[in-house]
């Protein structure tokens, strides 16, 4: 799951979704899901905004690799939060 700024414009946050889908792939992962859950309020101010716009994606991937995801969601500075959690699928 990761949360974008709800004043972000379309094009660049559908290139930030575009970015996360293709850093799975070219890994060999591969993304099952893709949903957009839309605007919503934040629990809590976020670099002070109240709003996010909500991303969760359900992918399969090396265990190894999602420390490299972590790290490029954290740097990427569209993101506001991420979360990445392990199923038993």
């Amino acid at each position: 799951m990761f949360i974008l700024p709800s004043d972000l414009e379309e094009e660049v946050a559908a290139a930030t979704t575009e970015r996360v889908r293709s850093f799975v792939t070219t890994r060999g992962g591969e993304i099952r899901d893709m949903e957009v859950w839309g605007r919503r309020r934040l629990a809590y101010p976020i670099k002070r905004r109240q709003d996010g716009i909500f991303h969760l994606a359900h992918f399969t991937l090396d265990p190894e690799l999602t420390i490299e995801l972590d790290r490029a969601l954290r740097l990427n500075e569209q993101i506001l939060r991420h979360l990445i959690i392990r199923t038993d699928d």
